[in-house]
């Protein structure tokens, strides 16, 4: 893997020398100039849903101001494995198309930009993290992809941030299915044991406080499993970050 992430950052370096990352907005795709932030257009910065009003105080999902409780639906309702979480974005139509693009689409260059939203959003926040981990997927799914893209997107942050970034603390063991379609109890089964911590996370971890990092986040499932397996290992705390979460759906019958 390291020979991998060795061949990936030159390639990375040679595509951003030829295809610059700031000269396409990342959602829209207009011409741009280097200047616009996070490589967005003017108007597609005033389209993106900003998580800087209320959010959960648990999971970090944006609360309309007309909503009276502190938490979610979703964590009214679960016993999360996580301490706290805090996402930039809320998941609607233009975000769903920059994250699926930047996913599928061959687009590993705007994990730079995504790292620096990351950045802005928790430099703020009064967080003494010790190591940041991104959640990992199958190895059959990275070589299809070229790459682990919330791991592009945690190592930008690591870099702005000062923090030890540990990309192989954990491992996917298994490929799952589209989680999309699946209740939230269907999603936990899917996800029970498909994830594993490495020797050198079991080696390291233990007394860590972690911040874990993944695109998209919606009921919780793959950061609450990751979050229980580290806490198993002696981790001190996890906490989560995202670039985007879904938003605070009443469930049935409420």
């Amino acid at each position: 893997m390291g020979e991998q992430r060795v061949l990936r950052k030159t390639l990375e370096a040679l595509s951003e020398a030829v295809f610059p990352s700031n000269i396409y907005c990342a959602c829209c795709g207009c011409l741009i100039d280097g200047t616009r932030p996070y490589a967005l257009c003017d108007s597609c910065m005033k389209k993106m849903h900003w998580n800087n009003g209320r959010t959960c105080e648990k999971c970090g999902k944006a609360l309309p101001e007309t909503y009276r409780g502190g938490r979610c639906y979703n964590c009214m309702g679960s016993n999360h494995s996580f301490r706290k979480g805090y996402s930039c974005l809320t998941y609607g139509l233009y975000e769903r198309e920059m994250i699926l693009d930047y996913k599928y689409n061959g687009k590993g260059y705007l994990g730079k930009k995504f790292g620096d939203i990351l950045f802005d959003r928790i430099r703020w926040e009064n967080l003494k993290i010790d190591v940041i981990i991104p959640i990992p997927i199958h190895r059959t799914r990275e070589r299809k992809r070229g790459y682990n893209q919330t791991e592009l997107m945690a190592a930008r942050l690591a870099q702005l941030w000062g923090k030890t970034l540990m990309p192989d603390a954990l491992q996917r063991t298994r490929e799952t299915i589209l989680l999309r379609s699946l209740s939230p109890i269907e999603r936990e089964s899917a996800l029970r044991g498909a994830f594993a911590v490495t020797k050198k996370g079991k080696a390291e971890l233990p007394g860590k406080a972690i911040l874990l990092i993944d695109d998209i986040y919606t009921t919780g499932a793959t950061i609450d499993e990751c979050s229980r397996i580290l806490l198993e290992c002696g981790a001190a705390a996890v906490d989560f970050l995202t670039l985007a979460s879904g938003g605070n759906r009443r469930p049935k019958g409420l």
